[in-house]
């Protein structure tokens, strides 16, 4: 593997963590629309993991996979804490995010050689 594929994979890893951070922050948003709360950041949150997982597997040698790697690894490091997460509580909503983008990234991933075509 040559330095330039190793870094561009270390580059996609790096952006999963950061969008896995920055979802981990804005899930929990809502929008208040005609009285009812609507969870628009949780919705942000997964389209932005699926829109920027498919770029990535467009751009880099299975690149979700690598998005999907960076991603993950921001939602275990929080829960391996000793007082669990303070980001992600353990409701609908932060399930929903856990299990819906890592859903989304196994999906870009499955997803990917399809696109290309």
């Amino acid at each position: 593997m040559s330095a330039a594929a190793a870094l561009a994979r270390l580059v996609v890893v790096l952006l999963g963590v950061w969008v896995g951070v920055l979802g981990s922050l804005v899930h929990r948003t809502t929008f208040e629309v005609v009285g009812a709360d609507l969870p628009g950041g949780l919705v942000l949150s997964l389209a932005t993991v699926a829109l920027v997982a498919v770029a990535c597997g467009r751009v880099v040698r299975v690149g979700a996979a690598w998005f999907g790697l960076g991603w993950t690894l921001v939602l275990l490091l929080q829960q391996l804490q000793p007082s669990g997460s303070y980001l992600v509580a353990a409701d609908v909503i932060g399930w929903t995010w856990m299990i819906g983008g890592l859903g989304v990234c196994a999906a870009a991933v499955l997803l990917a050689p399809r696109l290309e075509r």
